[in-house]
């Protein structure tokens, strides 16, 4: 394998290091949702409203960060 040495666009400096976010939303109920769906359906309407709880998604950023100058990029 061959490994690709990026420097950094604004100094060119070879010191630059790969850092990876991890972000994760999660989705909840909504008072609306469950209100709208029980004026509209009933209490069933209400357990419909349940159906979208707990859901999320995880989301990863990676990108690199120039030692040198702090600059950040891709």
């Amino acid at each position: 394998m061959n490994k690709v040495n990026v420097g950094c666009p604004r100094c060119g400096s070879l010191n630059v290091n790969v850092v990876s976010d991890v972000t994760e939303t999660t989705k909840g109920f909504g008072a609306g949702k469950g209100c709208l769906g029980y004026i509209c359906f009933g209490p069933i309407g209400l357990l419909c409203g349940l159906i979208g709880m707990g859901e999320g998604k995880t989301e990863t950023n990676t990108y690199r960060v120039c030692a040198n100058c702090g600059a950040r990029f891709k």
